[in-house]
């Protein structure tokens, strides 16, 4: 374990602030299934869980209002996100997601990761890729359905929904 952050870590938390993400942070993120390799995915569960608290104090007030409505219209409520789904899927749950659509790291037979993926790179067109992937399975059409996005990277799965919401956008997703 560290004390610090890593070399550049508050330059690219600065940049996100300012602009978004950009193609040099995800190249990074791209690479986080590398750096797991080796280690429990029960471990990494267990150490989501501990800040999932925290995590659902922080989202937004107008979000609940959100989710109720699309739960009383009967819409299965799902979080798509670039983040490891080990690292978010407790997050989904404690917010009463009905499932959550990430990034997977491949694991061996010990639940030890092994330094693929398991599926795309669920960002950008990976991420549209994966929605589609998961609606088709359960017959939902995209064009009936909602998403809600602050990222340019998320321009096609906003272009793919029949409802596409902007929330808190990048500067370049407020040009578009």
């Amino acid at each position: 374990l560290t004390s610090g952050p890593m070399p550049g870590e508050n330059f690219l938390f600065g940049l996100f602030n300012r602009i978004g993400e950009t193609l040099p942070a995800m190249a990074i993120a791209r690479q986080g299934v590398s750096m797991a390799r080796g280690r429990q995915s029960a471990v990494v569960r267990a150490a989501a869980e501990t800040v999932v608290d925290q995590l659902v104090e922080m989202v937004q007030p107008f979000a609940e209002s959100a989710f109720a409505a699309h739960r009383a219209a009967g819409r299965p409520i799902v979080l798509a996100t670039t983040t490891p789904y080990d690292l978010v899927k407790p997050l989904a749950d404690a917010l009463g997601f009905d499932d959550a659509i990430a990034t997977r790291y491949a694991t061996d037979d010990e639940g030890v990761y092994d330094g693929t993926l398991d599926g795309p790179f669920v960002w950008s067109a990976g991420k549209l890729e994966a929605i589609r992937r998961w609606a088709g399975e359960r017959g939902i059409d995209l064009a009936e359905s909602w998403a809600y996005s602050d990222s340019f990277y998320d321009a096609p799965m906003l272009d793919a929904v029949g409802h596409p919401v902007v929330v808190n956008p990048d500067p370049r997703l407020v040009l578009m």
